[in-house]
This record gives C-alpha cells, sequence and structure tokens, in this order.
C-alpha cells in the first residue's frame, strides 16, 4: 500500500486563546481529489497554511508525502485566491509563472528548462498565446489561471487551492473547471471551496471543517446535511453523527 501524499494525526493550532483546529486526523491518497468545505472560520486556509508549512501546529504531526511540509515543499504547488499587485507594475503573464521556478533559480536567471516548463504549464490552463501579455491587461478568470500555471510550473504532485472560483463569472467558472478535470487525472488536488456545484464536479471526497475535520463522501451532501455543515443551530448535530460514525459514541445517547 503507497504511502499517504497528506497525514495529518492529532495536530491541534491555536491563534492566541482561540483554538481553531483540534485533534485533526485524516489522510489523502494519490492522485485522490479532496474538497475543504465548512464556515467562514471554521479553519480551512489554516488546513491549507500547515499542508505548506508556513505555520507549525502546537500538537500533532503532520507528513507530505512522508515528509515535513517544508521539505516536501518542492512536490507541492499553491494556488492562492487572488495575489495583490500593481496593475502599473509592467510584469507579463510569464514573469508571473516562472516565479512557481523562483527555487531553481541559484545564479539569477532562468534556464532554458524553467522557461520551457513555465510554457507548458500555460498551455495545460489554456493560455499559452498570453504568455506576453501584461498581467494587467487579463480579465480576472485569466489571472485566476495563470495563477494555476504558476503553480503546475514547478511539476508538483499536490496542487493546493483557495477558493478558485471565487470573484469570477460563470463562464470563466466553466473554462477553470475543465482546467481541473484534467488535472485531477494527473495529480492530487485538494481544494477549498464554498461552491457545491463545483466540488461535486470534481470531487468525490469532502473534508468538512469546523475546528475538527470529518470527511464525507460527496454523495452525501443532501440539503440536511449541509445546513447541518453551514448551520450555526445544527453544527453540533452534524458533529454528533460525525463522531458516531467513526466510533466514538461519547456523545450519544444510547438506550
Amino acid at each position: 500500500m503507497s504511502e499517504p501524499v497528506v497525514q495529518f494525526e492529532g495536530v491541534s493550532k491555536s491563534f492566541g486563546p482561540t483554538q481553531v483546529l483540534k485533534d485533526v486526523s485524516f489522510t489523502i491518497g494519490e492522485l485522490i481529489s479532496t474538497a475543504v468545505i465548512g464556515p467562514n472560520g471554521g479553519g480551512k486556509t489554516t488546513l491549507l497554511r500547515l499542508m505548506l508549512g508556513l505555520i507549525e501546529p502546537d500538537h500533532g504531526d503532520i507528513r507530505i508525502f512522508g515528509e515535513s511540509p517544508r521539505d516536501a515543499s518542492k512536490r507541492v504547488g499553491y494556488v492562492p485566491q487572488a495575489i495583490r499587485f500593481d496593475p502599473l507594475f509592467p510584469i507579463s503573464v510569464r514573469e508571473i509563472v516562472l516565479m512557481g521556478r523562483l527555487d531553481r533559480l541559484p545564479f539569477g536567471f532562468f534556464k532554458t528548462a524553467c522557461k520551457n516548463a513555465a510554457v507548458a504549464a500555460l498551455a495545460k490552463v489554456g493560455l499559452e498565446d498570453c504568455i506576453e501579455k501584461p498581467f494587467a491587461d487579463l480579465s480576472g478568470g485569466q489571472r485566476q489561471r495563470v495563477l494555476i500555471a504558476r503553480a503546475l510550473a514547478c511539476d508538483p504532485d499536490l496542487l493546493l487551492l483557495d477558493e478558485p472560483t471565487a470573484n469570477i463569472d460563470l463562464t470563466v467558472e466553466a473554462q477553470l473547471l475543465e482546467t481541473l478535470e484534467e488535472l485531477k487525472k494527473q495529480l492530487t488536488i485538494v481544494m477549498v471551496s464554498h461552491d457545491l456545484g463545483l466540488v461535486d464536479r470534481i470531487t468525490k471526497t469532502v473534508l468538512c471543517v469546523r475546528k475538527t475535520v470529518h470527511r464525507h463522501d460527496v454523495e452525501e451532501l443532501d440539503g440536511e446535511l449541509v445546513a447541518e455543515i453551514f448551520s450555526g443551530e445544527k453544527r453540533k448535530l452534524h458533529e454528533q453523527k460525525a463522531l458516531h460514525s467513526q466510533g466514538d459514541h461519547t456523545h450519544c445517547k444510547h438506550d
């Protein structure tokens, strides 16, 4: 049996007096696409930051490809919601994508292999014809696809996406969906999203995050379960059901 791509064991994380994640354990296997869902402030972004090695857990252990997140960082691509940039700054699409190869830049100049990787990454998202355009001239959806290309330029085995469809229109979302459907055949994807329609198309598994983390099959995401995940009144019920399914009956009222 192959080693999990992502493995959390008993992970907890607090910021000051606020505990964001508590005793989180789960695994994600190779070439498995997983969506991370949950209410705002539930810990979704913290989960990604831990996978990236940007922050350390207070307790527990995290393994990415069997290594610490920092040691495995070259095998991980990350797509943020957006990047802040000065629209007057003259940076091209090529230069944005090449940022994904900065760790391969020992002497200040990108080698031919890096430039070829940038072209190939843009081709994967259908934007190779935009390589010389100013980044500021692109639409919001095109910029998002360029950010995916930047993540792909490092030839990752794991791709992390934070709300990839935020602030883009339906036409662009459809194009992005086609891109992700192709990418999931090639690498492991973990995607934070509130777009349950996108989740249904891309993934078979969801991780529900609200301080704790529970796994569900995407087929389970009916209206009642979604209400339990996102509704303040029903979250406790969802927590109890999830613990019960995992064999923890401390909160159950069995006869």
